[in-house]
């Protein structure tokens, strides 16, 4: 699979995927690549985490945090992400970390890494 990175763009496979923000991080798992857009201090986007095939063809975005914890007070934007046996891990700004199931991109777990 060939996969670079331009500011706010991917290129994978020779198709362009242009998104709002600029691309932090990538990760591969499989033949699927998941991005964490980085998104600036003064900016309210959340949910910034993506799966796209080997095609080029979006997958998911990560299920929004307060979907899956209604009863969080502040939600903030990803700022990390690892890949662990085969499942995302990703933290943010608090040092909340939230697992991320890597089929749907549902988040299925919550800790603090802090």
């Amino acid at each position: 699979m060939d996969i670079q990175i331009n500011g706010n763009v991917l290129v994978l496979n020779g198709k362009n995927i242009k998104f709002s923000h600029k691309i932090r991080q990538f990760k591969t798992i499989g033949d699927d690549v998941v991005v964490l857009l980085e998104i600036p201090n003064n900016d309210d986007t959340l949910d910034n985490i993506y799966c796209y095939g080997s095609y080029g063809i979006i997958k998911w975005q990560v299920q929004p945090i307060k979907e899956a914890f209604p009863d969080l007070k502040q939600v903030f934007p990803f700022e990390q992400m690892s890949v662990i046996d085969g499942q995302i891990s990703a933290s943010d700004f608090y040092g909340r970390r939230f697992m991320i199931d890597a089929s749907n991109g549902k988040i299925t777990k919550k800790d603090i890494v802090k």
